[in-house]
């Protein structure tokens, strides 16, 4: 079988609140492992892109893998963007102990990131860095990782063998210090349509980025220009990279075609739903000279359900409108950045047929089911995600007016396509699960 999923979620842990020494998905860590170990013997490359890379046991994993002669590649972000605020003690799986230290996600990657700094042992294990900011806004905020966001925001692996190819996707971050959150991993095998571009995919990321033994925290990030690469990708997998020109751009084109091709049902699950009626600023592009309002995969997803297809929506994030705040006074749940124009969204929502929409405070997965074909995505629906700019000039952010931006505007994000119907019936199953949840609340 070429496919595999998995998923993970807080009721298969006895302190579902709790920080594990084992990161926020024990268990997907596991399957990780799992997946390398069964054909280790094979195995002649590993490359890991994962956004937060601070998680002791996959790294000390990873260690034993090249000790025995494989080549494994980690791009990460720079260790600025690790979370330093609010430390806490860890949680040990196994043994329930709780560690007298007190941790933060930054205390625990600057600890792999300067062994492996200082490390001249590790002659098989290469620890990259990709540098990457993303803003298009003066109004911007500072980020609370960091002074401002970094882009790699993607966790996947390509793994070449002898004979044949992996490529692992997940939406955890596989963190020490993220909560357990409901999770989902996929797992493809030797199935025609996704190596190419996934390994050509890797070979640019680790092209533009810098090897943890030349990076200085010195480094002037807030100038990111990058040689375009041309890459013609395949049907079944597409990438968002600031070095594919208009990639995030083709990536709104391309889901926005698979939705308006649905016939019967959607069902999108996502942490944010937000990409609905927002600004698209051309006087941050090089080619395209027309500003414009983009009712993104949600206005689609509006038009779609009007035309009668059954639409399923489950999110962690949502905002009430002002005259019904009281009705859900009591419900848990995380508000979207631009609190009004999601307003905007579930106020259409709210006056069409044919959709309903779940919030769970847990929600971390990132799919749509669209009639018989998965999605699987590592990134969210949001605005920033469906937005590439070539030629972003900020000389002064509204917050922060001693920090200036130039550069390339894009999300590294990245999607499969997956039409086994095994595959879709386990994540309709995932979804339909949640809905069941009794912390999960129907908004309408």
């Amino acid at each position: 079988m070429p496919f595999y999923s998995y998923f993970d979620e807080p009721e298969n842990y006895r302190d579902p609140f709790g920080f594990y020494e084992q990161g926020g998905s024990p268990s997907l860590l596991q399957e990780f492992i799992n997946t390398i170990e069964k054909d280790k013997n094979n195995i002649e490359e590993i490359n890991i892109s994962w956004y937060l890379f601070n998680n002791q046991y996959l790294y000390n994993y990873l260690k034993e893998v090249a000790a025995i002669g494989i080549k494994v590649n980690v791009i990460t972000i720079p260790l600025e963007g690790y979370d330093n605020n609010n430390p806490k003690a860890l949680k040990n799986l196994e043994t329930e102990t709780k560690t007298e230290e007190r941790f933060t996600k930054y205390n625990l990657a600057r600890k792999i990131f300067g062994e492996t700094y200082r490390s001249t042992s590790h002659k098989n294990f290469n620890l990259y860095i990709f540098s990457h900011l993303y803003v298009r806004s003066a109004n911007i905020k500072k980020f609370s990782r960091g002074t401002l966001p970094y882009s790699l925001h993607i966790k996947s692996a390509y793994i070449k063998k002898k004979n044949g190819y992996l490529v692992l996707m997940s939406s955890s971050n596989l963190a020490v210090r993220d909560l357990v959150k409901y999770e989902s991993m996929i797992s493809i095998e030797n199935e025609p349509g996704y190596e190419e571009t996934a390994k050509a995919f890797y070979k640019n990321l680790i092209e533009n980025s810098i090897p943890i033994k030349a990076y200085k925290s010195s480094l002037n990030t807030t100038c990111n220009m990058f040689e375009k690469v041309a890459y013609k990708f395949s049907g079944s997998m597409y990438i968002s990279a600031p070095f594919y020109e208009n990639s995030a751009n083709n990536l709104e084109k391309k889901l926005l075609k698979h939705i308006a091709s649905a016939t019967h049902r959607i069902i999108i699950c996502a942490q944010h739903l937000a990409a609905f009626n927002y600004d698209f600023n051309a006087n941050h592009h090089s080619t395209i000279d027309k500003n414009e309002i983009r009712q993104g995969i949600l206005g689609m997803i509006l038009k779609i359900a009007n035309n009668g297809v059954r639409v399923t929506c489950l999110s962690q994030t949502f905002a009430p409108l002002p005259n019904n705040e009281n009705k859900f006074k009591n419900a848990k749940f995380r508000k979207p950045v631009n609190t009004r124009n999601f307003q905007k969204f579930y106020g259409q929502l709210q006056q069409t047929d044919n959709i309903e929409y779940y919030v769970n405070n847990n929600i971390h997965s990132k799919y749509i089911i669209i009639d018989h074909i998965l999605i699987f995505c590592s990134y969210n629906f949001t605005p920033t995600q469906f937005i590439y700019l070539d030629n972003v000039k900020i000389d002064k952010f509204k917050n922060m007016s001693n920090v200036s931006y130039t550069g390339i505007h894009c999300e590294v994000g990245i999607h499969a396509i997956i039409k086994d119907p095994a595959m879709v019936a386990a994540f309709e199953n995932n979804a339909m699960d949640i809905i069941r949840k009794k912390n999960t609340i129907q908004v309408k």
